[in-house]
């Protein structure tokens, strides 16, 4: 029986002894198996901008995109701590295809 049948198969506690290059194949096996979460999502890492790129490509000043972040105009994504923006809405606001209505 390999080692990664008996640990599908067992719920028990278990001591094994195996090589390092045994352990180091295995792991590798499971990694290429295992589905990354954030490659698969609809929005990754990669689709979103940092406060200083919006701030950049857009030409505007941090309070602006703080006001807009207030109005609605524009959504926040928290990432580590530190906000991010799709850049599917900051395309839109670039090209225009996004417009702000301030007030109720």
């Amino acid at each position: 029986m390999e080692v990664k049948d008996l640990l599908k198969t067992t719920s028990a506690n278990l001591s094994l002894n195996i090589k390092f290059d045994d352990l180091i194949q295995l792991f590798k096996e499971i990694c290429s198996q295992q589905v990354h979460p954030v490659e698969n999502s609809r929005m990754g890492p990669s689709e979103f901008y940092n406060r200083k790129e919006v701030l950049a490509y857009l030409g505007i000043e941090g309070t602006t995109l703080w006001k807009w972040g207030k109005a609605g105009y524009i959504k926040s994504y928290p990432f580590g701590g530190r906000n991010r923006y799709s850049v599917e809405e900051v395309e839109e606001i670039k090209t225009g295809k996004r417009s702000i209505r301030y007030g109720k």
